[in-house]
């Protein structure tokens, strides 16, 4: 009876804890379908409203990190390797931080009009958080190892269309803008964009490592 009670426990253990990473997941396609809906609809007496919504999302994300990383700190048994987890909500966070980081970005540089470069690019994060939250939904599910390759390949695939428009936007950036002030946010932006797509490509990494290890 106490080993059935210990083991209901290590159970719920597990549901909890990936139920987490898919709230990060959930957390993150609201976060990036809030970017694209900025850029999109780009209102500068709307920016403060749009951008704190954006800030109170990645809030949230750091909660359920810090939570996460509490409870698997205490949990003698995990779903999945500890260090694949933590490695998990750490990628997720960092794309909501970098996801933040253009929102903020956009108010304190004073952008007048974002360009269709930062739209391309917003939208490809956002597919590809779409993936991850895919990913995340039936992480539980190891045998289904098929499937998570398949997203994982989905954002490569968005990864590398996120680095080729990244270089023309840069490449067009230096050619056509003169001022170098405008040059500098403008490029921090593309950078922001840029390096949020890498990290969606680092949670693809470690759910590759995580299919072949339990696949």
């Amino acid at each position: 009876m106490i080993f059935k009670t210990w083991f209901s426990w290590i159970r719920g253990n597990d549901k909890i804890i990936i139920g987490n990473l898919e709230k990060q997941g959930e957390i993150l396609v609201r976060a990036t379908s809030d970017l694209v809906a900025l850029i999109t609809n780009y209102d500068k007496d709307d920016l403060i409203q749009r951008a704190l919504t954006i800030k109170e999302l990645e809030h949230e994300g750091d909660r359920l990190t810090h939570e996460l990383f509490t409870m698997i700190s205490a949990t003698f048994v995990t779903p999945l390797d500890r260090e694949d987890i933590s490695g998990l909500a750490s990628s997720i966070d960092e794309v909501l931080d970098f996801t933040d980081g253009v929102a903020d970005r956009f108010l304190l540089f004073k952008i007048n009009k974002p360009s269709q470069y930062m739209l391309h690019l917003s939208k490809i994060l956002f597919l590809a958080s779409e993936e991850i939250y895919h990913v995340l939904g039936i992480l539980g599910k190891i045998k289904n190892s098929h499937k998570l390759m398949e997203y994982c390949n989905s954002i490569k695939k968005y990864e590398h269309e996120a680095d080729s428009i990244y270089r023309n936007a840069i490449a067009e950036l230096f050619e056509l803008n003169d001022n170098p002030i405008e040059v500098i946010k403008l490029k921090e932006i593309y950078e922001n964009l840029e390096e949020s797509v890498d990290k969606c490509q680092d949670v693809a990494d470690i759910v590759e490592d995580i299919a072949l290890k339990y696949g």
